[in-house]
């Protein structure tokens, strides 16, 4: 997690805009990871539905959270990641902002608050996956047979 982060922060300096997506697309991978690792559905299931539904982003995932992961384990995603409100409503909305056109750039230091929370944001969920026993990096995620 730690080079990955600090490969994305490298990008701060020259292309902010960058730097904001490349958090943005870490913290939806590691979520993902997460959600495979923590829920309670056979992975190949879970998968099935991440890959077949046509909406995402950070709505979608928490619903996905909210489906596999909080029966298990009682958490939401809201109350994981740090600053939730800010990462929700300005960090990763910038992130939504650029990638659907509605912004062209960004400043460095807002997209340097934006980047912080997010790659925040990623390793509070790995960290909660990690604590709980299911770490999301180094390991090939598999589970046959649903949960109780």
């Amino acid at each position: 997690m730690g080079q990955r982060q600090q490969k994305i922060r490298s990008f701060m300096s020259t292309e902010p805009v960058i730097a904001v997506l490349l958090a943005a697309a870490d913290f939806e991978w590691t979520t993902r990871r997460a959600i495979l690792a923590l829920g309670k559905s056979p992975t190949k299931s879970i998968n099935a539905c991440l890959r077949a539904e046509k909406k995402g982003g950070l709505k979608a995932l928490q619903g996905y959270w909210k489906d596999e992961v909080k029966p298990r384990l009682g958490s939401d995603l809201a109350t994981i990641v740090p600053d939730w409100n800010f990462f929700a409503t300005k960090a990763y909305d910038l992130r939504h902002k650029l990638v659907h056109g509605a912004q062209g750039t960004t400043g460095k230091a807002y997209a340097g608050r934006a980047v912080e929370a997010i790659l925040n944001a990623s390793k509070a969920v790995a960290e909660y996956a990690a604590t709980n026993g299911e770490p999301v990096y180094g390991r090939q995620i598999r589970r046959i047979k649903p949960r109780p």
